[in-house]
């Protein structure tokens, strides 16, 4: 639909708007991820060990689930042409002042604020892909806007090691600057929002004359609701354990050298990506064969959690193969979230932020103390084999509660 009219003819502008979102996202993420590819520099400077480190993403998360309340809320109020603006400039702020950090304290303080703001991008996100792609495209404007995830952890490292070779800054402070050049993308971006997407395709949307009203209790007494508090912790567990962990097991377990990781790396996520732009075709395409629509999701749905279970062999292979193990995981994790959004989006347009920022919230608090218990067993057993083996249960879980509990007579063909 183009709005809240399932009738509505949809905007030529939609798929536009949905590589401006892409980008939105790989900002987002190349933010996020310059953390976890120079952690091991940053806990040597400043002297702390996986178990902190853990707190350290912990405290991002429960920034970012008030982060992903506040702009639940206010995006459905006010439109995300106003607001994705606000949350991105705010995000940009937080990285750039990290590279200016001097202690633990202040490095978890521009963590806590990056994670507030970098909330809104979901919530924005989802709701404008919602407002301006048809019902059959939902799942493939979703593999677009979150493949920036991908994206960002492909450039990330490229944009790191430009910054060294470029400005030729010294080993030791190297890994400031990227925090300072990815700050100051931001923007740029900014300005692409205000300049290319129409205002008249965001607004908040209006109540129509006579409808019923829409509360956001009634969504609190909807059961699909419920369900997808287990689909998003099962989504995002096994992707950001992987995203956190992995660097730290190749230099640490796997004895990569840092070039050798971050090529990995960026093969990883683009793996990662392919994955998530096949999992939104593979939905229209199996729509286009005759299949019911939230059969089709489920279909690709059950695929990914397939691929994601190649975690599952890594304490049990050879060292040689565990690679292709990950990247077999990779490739499923991020198509995971193409089903996740486009269920969420079936439940109420008005309240679609709420919804997508409550999620966000729950998860994120899951989340905040997950990093920690995973990091005090990384530094038990001495190795991050079990924490990333481990990661595709959550997503199991998830997909048994839709396929046994999502009520059928809210499944629309």
């Amino acid at each position: 639909m183009a709005n809240s009219d399932e009738s509505a003819r949809p905007s030529p502008l939609r798929w536009w708007i949905c590589g401006v979102l892409l980008l939105a996202t790989t900002l987002n993420y190349l933010d996020r991820f310059s953390l976890n590819l120079l952690a091991a520099k940053i806990q040597k400077e400043f002297d702390f060990n996986d178990y902190y480190y853990g707190w350290l993403e912990g405290g991002f998360q429960i920034a970012f689930g008030l982060g992903a309340l506040l702009f639940g809320v206010i995006v459905d109020r006010f439109g995300p042409h106003r607001i994705y603006p606000l949350a991105v400039i705010g995000w940009s702020t937080a990285g750039f002042l990290t590279g200016y950090v001097d202690s633990y304290a202040t490095l978890f303080a521009c963590r806590m604020m990056l994670g507030i703001f970098e909330a809104g991008n979901w919530p924005c996100g989802i709701r404008t892909v919602r407002q301006v792609m048809t019902r059959d495209e939902r799942s493939l404007g979703n593999s677009i806007f979150q493949s920036g995830t991908g994206l960002g952890a492909i450039f990330t490292p490229l944009v790191i090691v430009a910054c060294l070779a470029y400005f030729g800054v010294k080993a030791d402070e190297g890994w400031r600057l990227p925090f300072r050049v990815i700050g100051v993308i931001g923007i740029a971006w900014v300005l692409l929002w205000w300049l290319t997407v129409p205002k008249r395709l965001l607004v908040a949307e209006a109540p129509k004359p006579n409808a019923a009203p829409e509360p956001f209790s009634a969504v609190l007494r909807d059961r699909r609701f419920w369900i997808l508090i287990a689909v998003i912790i099962g989504v995002n567990t096994s992707w950001h354990t992987f995203r956190v962990w992995q660097p730290k097991y190749l230099l640490g377990s796997l004895n990569y050298t840092d070039d050798e990781m971050l090529r990995f790396n960026t093969l990883y996520f683009i793996v990662a990506d392919v994955g998530s732009w096949l999992a939104g075709f593979a939905v229209i395409g199996l729509k286009w064969r005759g299949f019911a629509l939230h059969r089709s999701r489920m279909i690709v749905f059950a695929a990914s959690v397939l691929l994601v279970m190649a975690a599952f062999a890594i304490p049990f292979v050879p060292p040689t193969a565990i690679p292709y193990f990950m990247l077999l995981s990779g490739f499923g994790g991020l198509g995971l979230f193409a089903s996740y959004f486009a269920f969420s989006q079936e439940i109420s347009g008005k309240n679609q932020g709420k919804i997508t920022g409550t999620l966000g919230c729950i998860n994120s608090l899951f989340l905040a103390a997950l990093y920690p218990i995973q990091g005090k067993a990384s530094v038990y057993f001495g190795s991050l084999e079990n924490v990333l083996a481990t990661a595709p249960i959550p997503a199991i879980i998830a997909f048994i509660a839709v396929t046994l509990w999502w009520p059928r007579e809210k499944v629309q063909m």
